[in-house]
């Protein structure tokens, strides 16, 4: 609590310093510096080479590379883990387009981390019972790498409320069921004590029970991610997503993708692996319920990891094609979207003088542009315009984690609506003034009356019944500038006054 006041605080105090750098939008640093082989925890791995024996095992250490921007001083920032492709058969956290996005991401003001999760299974035996255990143990490591996270924010600079999660294809398996899995008869039979007969030598097993979601360590801390991205994925079925599933998602997706397929369907084509439900059915469902904390971005046409990598190594060798800074975006602004205030004002005025009224939710520092040339780090500012026209206000505001909106609206400033001025023609001199003015006017009226204001709006002399060449005294004014509202029967006029 008390380092995050004294975040808060900072912030506030240098707030007009760094304004507007709209962090986790932007490429605010050169580079990124990664934390290499970070121990997240420790879980049973099967021994190979086939993966046929569920019971041999081998306690393995599970690995993370933390990627933080290079020379951020900030220390309270959302965190993003990214799970890489490989059909929980191959692949690790070094691969390419996983590499690339923890740097992008960090380089935009995040703390990312890319995981290396248990991977192997039997493919040609008993393929449902150990492909489903084989994703359930991804799972369950996923959700320990969000609660080591969790457990240590405060080393690595973290909101511990703000952790998201990013997968591709068999990483993306992981994200999704990591929120739509519930700790409740949604658990898959398998994953429980289960007998089970293997075609090759040694012939007949029991496969452990795997336990709950949340293993190992950290296990007062939520293994669940506030977020989640999942490319070219899939989950067991869409019956698992509930009314309490409402963690927001973005779903990207190929629509002619032969691996995962776009609505439903076996792996690979692999008959023998069970049939899972993709995005399209998972937006429906989504829909069906109401949600609207998500996204999707679909694409005719395009299969498997369609930006440009094969199981996350790049397929041209050297980077992504046209897709991936597409992907990248979406993917920025679906997570900024996240943890964003929400920017917004209203405002009364007074002649030239505007009282603005901040009407934001989740702000802590304001940076106002008032159109013209003049600025403001007050929440609620009063700004006197020099001349009527038409000012583009704009209002920046920032939390405690760094995070930004703007909004800019029109302003008019006018001494009268046309109408209003019709018929009217006064004059004052002298003006500027040391002293008194005297009030002139060509027309007849049956009734002048004058009013005095401040540059604040404040009322300071008035009059009524005034005559042709009447001085209006102003001595006992102080020096600046004043408005003078004269109404007849006709409309009314307002003239600046400066007093010297």
């Amino acid at each position: 609590m008390k380092n995050r006041i004294f975040i808060v605080s900072l912030l506030i105090l240098t707030f007009l310093s760094w304004s507007q750098d709209r962090r986790y939008t932007a490429n605010l640093f050169p580079s990124s510096t990664a934390i290499n082989n970070v121990v997240y925890g420790s879980a049973p791995a099967i021994n190979g080479p086939f993966f046929t024996v569920e019971s041999s095992t081998t306690a393995q250490d599970l690995i993370m590379d933390i990627y933080q921007p290079t020379s951020d001083t900030f220390e309270l920032r959302p965190a993003v883990i990214f799970a890489h492709p490989g059909g929980f058969l191959l692949g690790n956290r070094n691969a390419d387009d996983m590499k690339a996005l923890c740097d992008s991401l960090a380089r935009k003001g995040y703390v990312t981390a890319s995981i290396d999760y248990r991977k192997g299974f039997n493919l040609v035996g008993n393929t449902e019972l150990h492909s489903t255990r084989a994703v359930y143990r991804g799972i369950q490591d996923g959700r320990t790498a969000v609660r080591f996270l969790r457990a240590n924010a405060a080393l690595y600079g973290i909101d511990p409320t703000k952790i998201y999660f990013v997968g591709s294809s068999a990483g993306s398996f992981i994200g999704l069921h990591a929120i739509y899995l519930d700790e409740t008869s949604e658990i898959p039979q398998q994953i429980g004590v289960i007998n089970y007969f293997n075609i090759t030598p040694p012939f007949s097993h029991t496969a452990p029970n795997l336990g709950p979601l949340d293993v190992g360590n950290n296990l007062t801390f939520n293994g669940k991610p506030d977020a989640v991205v999942g490319m070219w994925g899939a989950i067991q079925s869409t019956n698992l997503i509930t009314a309490n599933n409402t963690t927001p998602v973005l779903l990207i997706h190929g629509e002619a993708d032969a691996t995962v397929n776009f609505n439903t369907g076996s792996p690979f084509g692999y008959t023998a692996l069970p049939q899972a439900d993709g995005s399209n059915l998972i937006n429906m469902k989504l829909d069906a319920l109401g949600f609207t904390n998500k996204e999707t971005y679909f694409v005719a046409g395009q299969g498997h990891e369609f930006y440009g990598t094969t199981n996350g190594t790049w397929s041209n060798g050297v980077g992504g094609n046209a897709y991936l800074p597409i992907i990248t975006n979406k993917i920025t602004q679906f997570l900024w979207k996240r943890h964003k205030p929400s920017a917004n004002y209203d405002w009364t005025s007074n002649l030239f003088s505007f009282s603005f009224n901040d009407t934001s939710e989740g702000s802590l520092a304001w940076w106002w542009d008032f159109g013209d040339g003049t600025f403001s780090n007050e929440q609620n500012p009063t700004h006197v315009y020099s001349a009527i026209g038409t000012y583009q206000v704009k209002l920046y505001i920032e939390n405690d984690i760094g995070s930004w909106d703007e909004i800019t609206q029109s302003v008019v400033v006018s001494n009268l609506s046309t109408a209003q001025n019709s018929g009217t023609s006064f004059s004052i001199t002298p003006n500027p003034t040391a002293g008194d003015v005297r009030l002139s006017w060509d027309n007849n009226y049956a009734t002048v009356n004058y009013q005095i204001y401040d540059v604040v709006g404040k009322l300071v002399s008035e009059k009524q019944m005034v005559k042709r060449g009447e001085p209006i005294y102003l001595s006992e004014l102080n020096y600046g500038l004043y408005f003078l509202k004269i109404s007849t029967e006709n409309g009314i006029q307002t003239i600046k006054i400066v007093k010297e």
